[in-house]
């Protein structure tokens, strides 16, 4: 079994203000330079995921636009749990979407990521981590 972990990324994407695409106030218009912290579950995630896992487990945080990444990862994984023809490409389509978690190349959340605690005891039972 793979011991990946792939975070899909959700909708926040580059945008266009300022060093790193928050939301900033410029210089005459306050003095400072300030970012809102946006809200990013696959940030929180991670962060759970990568204390709460041993360190030889590989944890990606992939673009859903960097397919061609994401659909040979995604097929090869299924491929190792055993998944054929209509199954593994529902695996595979349910890994493309927006805030997904993929854990030993199954599909644990599509469309939307469960809390941290609630991703982290997932994937450890999924990757057969006490």
């Amino acid at each position: 079994m793979s011991r990946r972990v792939v975070l899909v990324r959700g909708a926040r994407g580059p945008g266009g203000g300022g060093c790193c695409s928050g939301d900033v106030r410029p210089f005459d218009a306050g003095g400072q330079h300030h970012h809102r912290p946006p809200d990013d579950p696959v940030g929180a995630v991670y962060r759970a995921l990568r204390t709460g896992l041993p360190d030889d487990v590989a944890i990606e945080v992939v673009s859903p636009s960097n397919w061609l990444w994401l659909v040979p990862a995604l097929v090869g994984d299924g491929r190792r749990r055993g998944l054929r023809g209509a199954a593994l490409r529902r695996s595979v389509r349910a890994g493309l979407a927006l805030e997904s978690l993929i854990a030993g190349g199954s599909v644990l959340a599509s469309g939307g990521l469960p809390p941290p605690d609630a991703a982290l005891a997932a994937t450890r039972a999924e990757l057969g981590l006490p």
